[in-house]
């Protein structure tokens, strides 16, 4: 979910591994590799919000897919991602992409060796959070904590669509540096 602090923890993990390749949906803006035209996540957040649903699915699904196989043609040897396909499928989910087509697109992705869901009460997420783009807030035209909460707690409905027997999950409400301890355990 949007907000329980998976972009701090991985830069914190990254740290402790070498030959790590980090990977995250944000990697085709890198404009080092000819990435998409955008010049902000300001830009990317307005441009996800024109899309109707299933183009809008379609483009977070091949930004992902970039990430992943940019990832798996390096020469690392451990690939940490950040924020896989699991939270923008659910949060299309519950703006109306077509589940078919969702279903179909999840077959395209690797299963990873390992996931950790950070758990964390919607609430909570939002507090967290310094500011609001419209995308997590469900596309309204202006983001703010109610609008997140609202979203987010549709959103969280959606992650039933996914296998999570085998998820770890970790206590994101623990103070920064515990959630770190215990994620570090479960990946040495």
């Amino acid at each position: 979910m949007d907000g329980v602090g998976k972009s701090t923890l991985i830069r914190a993990v990254q740290d402790s591994f070498a030959s790590v390749y980090l990977a995250n949906i944000w990697d085709l803006l890198d404009s080092k590799n000819g990435g998409l035209p955008f010049k902000s996540k300001y830009e990317v957040d307005e441009y996800l919000c024109a899309l109707t649903n299933d183009s809008r699915l379609l483009f977070l699904a091949h930004a992902i897919k970039y990430s992943i196989d940019k990832a798996l043609g390096s020469d690392k040897n451990i690939i940490l991602i950040d924020s896989y396909y699991y939270k923008y499928f659910a949060s299309e989910l519950a703006l109306g992409a077509n589940k078919k087509l969702v279903k179909s697109l999840i077959d395209t992705f690797p299963n990873p060796d390992m996931v950790i869901e950070l758990v964390l009460s919607v609430q909570e997420a939002s507090r967290r959070k310094e500011k609001f783009s419209r995308y997590e807030c469900g596309l309204t035209e202006t983001p703010d904590q109610d609008s997140f909460v609202n979203f987010q707690n549709r959103v969280f409905q959606e992650w039933l669509i996914f296998d999570r027997y085998h998820w770890h999950r970790i206590d994101a409400g623990e103070q920064v540096e515990r959630v770190i301890v215990n994620t570090l355990k479960l990946l040495k």
